[in-house]
C-alpha cells in the first residue's frame, strides 16, 4: 500500500481558515473585499501568517454529501496547485447557489488565483 504522507502532497493543517472569528473578520470585515464570480463569491485579507483557505457551502447547494464533494475538489485543487497560492492571504471561497459544473467552478478558481498573483 502507498502512503500518501509525502510533504507536497498533503493540505496542511496550518493552511486551513479555522474558527468563527476568522471566517467573520473576512465576511464583514473592512480591511477584506469581496470579489464576486460566477459560482462563488471570494473573501479575501491581509494576513502577517500564512496563506490560509477557507471553504463556506450554503446548504442551498445540495445535502451533505453534496457540499463535502465540493469542499474535497476545492481542497484537491488547491493542493495539486500550490505554486498558484498568493502570499499572506486569508481567502473563504463561498458558494451560495447550485454548482451545476465542477469544472467551471474549479477554472473560475483557478482564474481567480492567477489574476490575484499578478
Amino acid at each position: 500500500m502507498v502512503e500518501l504522507s509525502e510533504t507536497g502532497r498533503k493540505f496542511p493543517r496550518s493552511a486551513r481558515l479555522a474558527g468563527r472569528s476568522n471566517f467573520l473578520r473576512l465576511v464583514r470585515g473592512r480591511d477584506s473585499r469581496r470579489i464576486s464570480g460566477r459560482n462563488l463569491a471570494f473573501f479575501i485579507a491581509e494576513t502577517d501568517t500564512n496563506t490560509q483557505f477557507g471553504i463556506s457551502i450554503s446548504r442551498r447547494v445540495g445535502g451533505a454529501v453534496r457540499r463535502n464533494r465540493l469542499k474535497r475538489i476545492i481542497r484537491e485543487f488547491l493542493r495539486n496547485n500550490r505554486q498558484l497560492w498568493p502570499v499572506k492571504k486569508m481567502i473563504l471561497f463561498s458558494i451560495k447557489n447550485k454548482v451545476e459544473n465542477e469544472s467551471d467552478l474549479i477554472s473560475e478558481i483557478g482564474v481567480f488565483l492567477r489574476d490575484l498573483n499578478e
